[in-house]
């Protein structure tokens, strides 16, 4: 079910944050010049961005965090004044974003763990009883590893624009964009992949853990 509705939304995801967006770069570009064609190319993901998070009430700290980490975004597009600089924000922001994930599993409490929380929660699983039950081993271990996951896919992508923007700067737009967001959404495959085990290997020590009751009867 999970994989289904992955594959669906990557084809939106693909359309709304890179086919529209290159789009209106070509388009635009001769007469609004690189830095507003490249502002304007954003506004298709933002606006996106804020229907998915109403249309699917993701009123919850994954939701949040997703439409607080756009805001900065656009925050960071709008004051930068020039396309140049424009290329150089998600590498900003992914510094920022490594720093958190690191921090978040410096205090014990993984980035990793509240979204295993929340998807569990659009289940039917009490946030009360998965807060308790994911702190325990091994349960915790796996958050710890999708959080340093998060981390390094970060980190590759901080190297990966950096390289890119020295190799093609403002002339090759288009070959960042379609470099980065297939990289991006080959990194958020491996993720739901990570996501897919846990979820097997919770349901596995579930079904122990029930035959274990059984037998004590």
């Amino acid at each position: 079910m999970l994989a289904n509705i992955f594959n669906k939304r990557t084809l939106q995801d693909l359309i709304m944050y890179l086919g529209i967006p290159l789009l209106i770069w070509n388009t635009c570009r001769p007469w609004l010049g690189d830095y507003f064609s490249m502002l304007l190319s954003t506004l298709p993901g933002i606006l996106y961005t804020l229907y998915t998070f109403f249309k699917e009430k993701q009123y919850s700290i994954t939701g949040l965090f997703i439409l607080a980490t756009m805001i900065i975004g656009g925050i960071l597009d709008i004051y930068s004044k020039t396309a140049y600089q424009m290329l150089w924000n998600m590498v900003y922001l992914n510094i920022g974003l490594v720093i958190f994930w690191c921090f978040t599993m410096i205090i014990k409490k993984p980035m990793g763990m509240i979204f295993f929380i929340d998807y569990a929660s659009l289940h039917g699983v009490p946030k009360d009883h998965t807060r308790l039950l994911y702190r325990q081993m091994p349960y915790f271990k796996y958050f710890m590893l999708l959080t340093g996951f998060l981390a390094m896919r970060d980190l590759s992508d901080i190297f990966l624009r950096i390289f890119l923007i020295q190799l093609y700067d403002v002339e090759g737009f288009n070959k960042i964009k379609l470099i980065t967001q297939f990289w991006n959404t080959a990194t958020t495959v491996m993720f739901v992949y990570g996501i897919l085990l846990i979820v097997k290997k919770i349901q596995i020590h579930a079904k122990n853990a029930d035959q274990e009751k059984e037998i004590l009867k």
